[in-house]
């Protein structure tokens, strides 16, 4: 199992994230992998989290690579990066693209301003 996986698994156990308790939105992650597109929605509803393979509409849609998206959740490169990479695109609601961010796994010795990037170094994010 990969680190994109792992991280839809572990969110979808999680049932509800504290960070988010102010938060009632959906967002969906379009994964390429080959030819194929994996769609992930997230149903956020004050911090309650429910997770299903569906390509209905999201207010907030991440379109990523799988490897791209794995770099992104295991803490290589951050999201801001890689969109600016153009690596990954947003349609919608940019602002819960930021916010889906609380989601992702916390990395030891890497605060919430900081994100590992390729080659193991620290950038200030």
């Amino acid at each position: 199992m990969d680190a994109t996986a792992e991280f839809f698994d572990e969110i979808s156990q999680r049932g509800h994230e504290p960070m988010l308790k102010r938060l009632s939105a959906t967002l969906r992650w379009d994964i390429i992998d080959g030819d194929t597109t994996e769609h992930r929605l997230v149903r956020i509803d004050h911090g309650d989290l429910r997770v299903t393979m569906s390509e209905e509409p999201a207010e907030c849609v991440i379109i990523v690579d799988r490897a791209v998206c794995n770099d992104v959740i295991s803490g290589r490169t951050s999201a801001l990066a890689a969109l600016l990479r153009g690596a990954a695109t947003v349609e919608g609601d940019t602002e819960l693209m930021v916010l889906a961010q609380r989601l992702f796994p916390r990395r030891r010795g890497v605060s919430a301003g900081r994100s590992y990037v390729a080659g193991g170094g620290a950038l200030d994010g």
